[in-house]
């Protein structure tokens, strides 16, 4: 009897050790998915696990080195202080230490992605450029290096010229044995000859704050067929940013530096972003556009009607969004061409002084008879003691509108006077939300938006007194079947 109890209770350990290890009995590219979400630091680890496991991480085909992923999560972040110099230094050493004793000990044969997030500020490029060499002939299909401040509290403009790593173009296979189709460099230099066609297979292409060859966009819409994004942000030596291509659907120029004149011939682009002077924008064709976005906060437009009479000229344009900052930009037009087929906009709004109301809103409204969502943001304006009566206006029925969001709600007189407005002559109306919180996009910064948030979190007064005062008003306006929230 004891030896039968034995015997099963050695025959349910053996059942249970085959069921905890089940994910070892996973098919090699199941495994593989499983070990690409891992941080390297616990990727290296699982070859202790058991014989089975002590080579499958070089299973992983992505590879990405940043100071989460090589330290953890926790790890101390420098900052550049003559204090902080020398443990910035250790932490810099050891990083090099740790990306080369992982690529020396990879027997991948196979890398899709190979990513670098650190700070170029080192003075080790033949680091890099052996990193990469290590890696481009295994196939690569996105390369990615970020280096500058996006871990640390750090900024681009602080490093100097000599500072900026020059990309090893030479170090690329030739275009036929080439699978590059990501290609996202921050703080590089980027200047291969005018004959250099390794980017030929490319399909979307970041520049952030690069230098540029003078004849690079040239040769590049010459030689990527295949391109399909392109965002270049504080990119310099732009004498000509001349874009034509008929590949391309989205586009982004953010603040790039001297371009004179802009010229955009993109017979398939669907969304462009600009940030900067409208006035250098000398061409622009692009008859499939359905989402624009401008910042007027960065640039000197001297005439923002023009602005967004260019707006009008696109007939497929379904989403809109404006940053509008008054103080170089004071004059709000009183009439807007019509925007016949903008079902959603978005409008971030610096305010100029706090007596001034909101009912230039209004203008838009009138110009976008399909719209159903808009989204206002405002900045600059503090909450007033004395507030003025808030006017019963009368204006345009709004058919189509069913969302409605303010954000950067102080509670003041012109931001009720407008929500209540909207409340009565919108019919086709069923959410408002109200905000104290503001954010602002900032264009080109990735597929899916990063926004800077200027208000992480609401002040005292508004959780104290003034939200339901704001609530309580508001819901005597608010029309049956309209969702009111107030945060």
């Amino acid at each position: 009897m004891e030896h039968q109890k034995s015997h099963l209770k050695e025959h349910m350990f053996q059942v249970e050790a085959i069921e905890e290890d089940r994910i070892s009995q996973l098919p090699d590219h199941i495994l593989s998915i499983i070990l690409s979400k891992l941080p390297l630091q616990d990727l290296v680890r699982t070859s202790a696990l058991s014989n089975r496991w002590k080579h499958l991480w070089a299973l992983r085909t992505n590879l990405n080195f940043d100071m989460d992923g090589i330290f953890g999560s926790n790890h101390g972040r420098p900052h550049f202080s003559t204090k902080q110099c020398k443990h910035y230094k250790e932490v810099k050493l050891e990083f090099a230490r740790c990306v080369d004793g992982f690529l020396q000990n990879f027997q991948g044969t196979k890398v899709i992605s190979f990513k670098l997030h650190f700070l170029k500020h080192l003075g080790d490029t033949s680091n890099m450029n052996r990193w990469i060499r290590s890696v481009i002939g295994l196939g690569i299909e996105e390369l990615q290096l970020v280096l500058s401040g996006m871990t640390f509290s750090y900024h681009h403009h602080c490093l100097l010229d000599d500072e900026y790593y020059i990309f090893p173009h030479w170090l690329l296979p030739h275009p036929s044995d080439s699978r590059l189709k990501h290609l996202h460099l921050r703080t590089c230099v980027l200047k291969p000859p005018a004959d250099f066609i390794g980017f030929n297979k490319l399909i979307t292409l970041r520049l952030h704050d690069v230098f540029l060859g003078d004849d690079f966009l040239a040769s590049l819409f010459s030689n990527c067929l295949l391109l399909q994004g392109l965002v270049l942000k504080r990119c310099r030596h732009l004498s000509l940013l001349k874009v034509f291509s008929t590949s391309l659907q989205n586009l982004a120029l953010i603040d790039c530096s001297d371009p004179s004149p802009v010229e955009v011939i993109a017979v398939n682009l669907t969304d462009f972003e600009y940030s900067g002077d409208l006035m250098k924008i000398t061409v622009i064709v692009a008859p499939c556009l359905v989402r624009l976005y401008f910042n007027f906060c960065s640039v000197h437009v001297t005439d923002m009607p023009d602005a967004l009479s260019l707006c009008a000229t696109f007939p497929t344009l379904q989403t809109l969004i404006l940053n509008l900052d008054p103080w170089k930009e004071k004059k709000i037009p009183q009439s807007v061409d019509s925007l016949r087929n903008l079902k959603q906009l978005e409008l971030n709004y610096v305010m100029a002084s706090d007596e001034e109301d909101l009912l230039w809103v209004l203008t838009y409204l009138n110009a976008c008879p399909l719209l159903e969502k808009l989204d206002l943001t405002l900045s600059g304006a503090e909450f007033l003691e004395n507030q003025r009566e808030i006017r019963n206006i009368c204006g345009c029925t709004y058919s189509r509108l069913k969302k409605v969001g303010i954000n950067g709600f102080e509670g003041n007189w012109y931001e009720m006077e407008l929500i209540t407005h909207i409340l009565k002559s919108a019919i086709s109306l069923d959410q408002v939300v109200i905000s104290p919180l503001r954010s602002f996009y900032l264009g080109g910064d990735e597929s899916t938006y990063k926004w800077f948030v200027s208000s992480l979190t609401p002040d005292e007064a508004w959780r104290e007194s003034r939200q339901d005062s704001v609530r309580k008003s508001l819901q005597e306006n608010t029309p049956a079947g309209v969702h009111l929230v107030v945060l």
